[in-house]
């Protein structure tokens, strides 16, 4: 028997929504479709349908495109199958957002459960960073044997996707485009992020953005990605972490394989904060003094395309100016860098720093062969002397053994990349 509930008012001409209901299935349709073509709010009716089948049902969102004007709370669902056929476009309304958000609690983040959406967040952002109340798309909170296959999202608020407290998490066939439509940048569109969560797979993935494509921060363990293919992105991360001396992060057993990153600004790299707390950095936010650990962290199979910096350990990211570098205490030790081929944009390949109260044991290189765009061209590199690329190391454990040909000392400061070095 299909049963059709309608959510209506009394003698109102026109019902306001409705889920289509067959056992333990349920459709959702969009209040636009009984509006004229009206953006209405589609929240409660997604609601309804979670109430009545999240747990041992099934949620299908029909082939139409539905108005998100309100935030989501679908959590406490068990044994649920969510199957999203349409698309999900939430609305322009920025000052609602900032202040009806869920808050994630890290680096004073929050997320509304959306899909996708226009450029609004990108042009009310004008470049800053960690902005109060820019939510993330979606987040995966609190999950136990979660496949998301085929997720799409177009222009993320923030963060694409958050993985938080959860464990045997995949995600399949992953795309995420955050490309602005005008003058405006897109800082902190992280195509996936996880934190305290184990047991995670990123597979079969294109994410276009301006951030991390995939970062591992705090607390993550055992998480294979494979097969990703990142553009203008800050390519595969471990981090940020260590912003918070009360919560120490671990970070271990963690695998990036069969990655392309073209034009990115970094490829393969990890970044911790200071070890002494500041007030502000230039990413928008505070911290800094959190210990914890690195571990069994391996990169291997990358072709990189015009990168930047192409790998890269920093211990004091985004205080490069507070004078507080080289105090990190967070270990960072058997990270290995392994078949790792590409072009650089400049003159640098690798600047490894670890910090003189932790120096870096078991950091390895493996076949990892870099050459210049300017040289594949046959030119020279441009207002710089050093025509060969450059390695910059420092308080690597071993280091005449690690395969690194070194051949400039790290500076504790070094943020990043954007003319040749002398």
């Amino acid at each position: 028997m299909r049963i059709l509930t309608l959510r209506s008012l009394l003698l109102a001409p026109v019902a306001l929504g409705y889920v289509v209901n067959e056992g333990t299935t349920y459709q959702i349709y969009p209040e636009a479709l009984t509006h004229n073509g009206q953006a209405v709010d589609d929240a409660p009716s997604i609601h309804q349908a979670f109430d009545l089948c999240g747990i041992n049902g099934t949620v299908i969102f029909t082939n139409n495109t539905f108005h998100i004007n309100s935030i989501l709370n679908t959590t406490n669902l068990l044994n649920c199958n969510v199957s999203l056929r349409g698309e999900l476009r939430f609305s322009t309304n920025t000052p609602y957002w900032k202040s009806h958000v869920y808050s994630v609690i890290y680096q004073n983040q929050s997320t509304a459960w959306l899909f996708g959406g226009i450029n609004t967040w990108y042009t009310e952002n004008k470049n800053q960073a960690n902005q109060p109340g820019r939510p993330i798309s979606i987040t995966f909170y609190n999950s136990t044997n979660l496949l998301a296959d085929g997720l799409t999202i177009f222009q993320p608020q923030f963060w694409a996707t958050l993985v938080w407290q959860s464990t045997n998490v995949s995600l399949r066939n992953f795309y995420v485009n955050a490309t602005s439509n005008d003058e405006w940048g897109t800082v902190n569109t992280d195509g996936y992020d996880s934190w305290r969560s184990s047991n995670l797979l990123v597979e079969s993935a294109t994410i276009i953005n301006g951030d991390d494509c995939v970062a591992a921060k705090g607390n993550t363990t055992n998480l294979l990605v494979r097969h990703v293919t990142c553009h203008g992105s800050a390519g595969m991360t471990i981090g940020s972490i260590g912003q918070y001396p009360e919560w120490p992060d671990y970070v271990e057993n963690v695998t990036f394989d069969g990655v392309r990153c073209i034009n990115s600004s970094t490829g393969a790299y990890i970044k911790t904060w200071q070890g002494i707390p500041v007030d502000q950095d230039s990413n928008g936010d505070v911290g800094g003094g959190g210990l914890g650990l690195v571990k069994n962290v391996t990169f291997k199979n990358f072709e990189m395309i015009n990168t930047s910096l192409p790998i890269q350990i920093s211990q004091c990211m985004y205080s490069e100016s507070s004078g507080a570098c080289n105090t990190s205490k967070l270990q960072i030790e058997d990270v290995s860098w392994v078949n790792i081929t590409g072009t650089s944009r400049y003159n640098v390949v690798a600047s490894l720093y670890c910090s003189d109260p932790v120096p870096c044991p078991g950091i390895i290189f493996d076949n990892v062969t870099f050459e210049s765009v300017n040289h594949t061209l046959g030119l020279p590199m441009w207002n710089t002397t050093m025509q060969d690329e450059v390695y910059q190391c420092a308080n690597i454990d071993g280091q005449n053994s690690s395969g690194i040909p070194c051949n400039r000392v790290a500076p504790d400061s070094f943020g990043g990349v954007s003319h040749n070095v002398q």
